[in-house]
């Protein structure tokens, strides 16, 4: 009797957790797969997850879906749970699942310092505004990490900062991006947006309304954007003559430079060959004046005492 009872009990619980953590529609025979798109589309979204649901979801053999969950929900949302689920996973039953041996290494390296890079970025200007495209991936030709979540986004009148935090090949990666601004803008009337996944674009609002040498005021090359070349034709044909012109510019005082780098060699090359003549010179008027005998020194350089 208390045998049944425990069952019976058992039983309720476990479908009272299946309804908690959103199995409810699906039977034993659904494939993982269907489950995972499901989290990955509605539930991580839209809903609040329990940390038991992690476990139970682990403890149903559903591991792609506990190891897309652990990254899209908790770690995605910062929620620490660290401590209880390296715990949980110590269990050589799960540890020898791929997933769970990825889901733990994850959680082991969550405690540790992520790794901070800069996202692929991309502008373009009118005279009225500056454009930027950000990729939010750790080069250009990587693809953008698609589970990139904005964390922070300030537009101020000299700088901007962009941080977000997403899961590439399950490594985690905290993307940041702070300039101080060429000129000023107006952050009122500033926004940014996002786009296509991994992606967003930010439209910064010109206080003066006159093209941009560069986008940072350090001089820093930024791509550009020339994609919109035809949307503010005009102006990005006056831009590329801008970039021309400095381009030449940096070019006559590179070899400006260049030159005065070689004189002052030549001159450095000179003074030292003079320096190591002279030196010779004294070497060879002190071995001709010295004294080698009591009475007998040399007191030119040919003529003896």
């Amino acid at each position: 009797m208390l045998f049944l009872t425990f069952l019976i009990s058992f039983a309720m619980s476990s479908q009272e957790l299946l309804k908690k953590c959103y199995l409810e529609q699906f039977t034993i025979g659904d494939p993982e797969v269907k489950i995972q798109i499901y989290f990955e589309d509605h539930i991580v979204k839209n809903h609040q997850i329990d940390y038991e649901c992690l476990e139970f979801i682990i403890s149903r053999g559903y591991y792609k879906v506990a190891l897309s969950l652990y990254e899209n929900y908790f770690m995605l949302n910062h929620i620490d749970i660290t401590d209880r689920i390296v715990q949980f996973l110590k269990n050589d039953k799960y540890l020898n699942q791929r997933e769970m041996q990825t889901l733990f290494k994850l959680a082991m390296a969550k405690s540790n310092q992520v790794q901070v890079v800069q996202p692929v970025v991309q502008w373009a200007q009118s005279k009225n505004a500056t454009f930027i495209n950000i990729k939010f991936s750790h080069r250009q030709d990587a693809p953008a990490c698609l589970n990139a979540k904005l964390e922070v986004v300030e537009i101020k009148n000299d700088s901007l900062l962009i941080e977000a935090f997403g899961i590439v090949s399950h490594i985690p990666f905290k993307y940041r991006y702070a300039i101080k601004l060429y000129k000023l803008i107006d952050p009122n009337t500033s926004y940014e947006k996002v786009e296509s996944v991994g992606t967003m674009y930010v439209n910064l609002t010109k206080v003066e309304p006159v093209l941009w040498l560069r986008l940072t005021e350090e001089d820093y090359k930024t791509p550009i954007w020339w994609d919109l070349k035809d949307n503010f034709r005009k102006d990005m044909e006056e831009f590329a003559q801008m970039l021309e012109k400095e381009s030449e510019r940096k070019e006559r005082n590179a070899d400006k430079q260049a030159k005065k780098n070689q004189k002052k060699r030549d001159q450095e090359k000179q003074k030292q060959t003079s320096q190591k003549s002279q030196e010779a010179k004294r070497q060879l008027e002190y071995e001709h004046n010295q004294c080698y005998k009591s009475g007998k020194c040399e007191i030119g350089w040919y003529q003896r005492q």
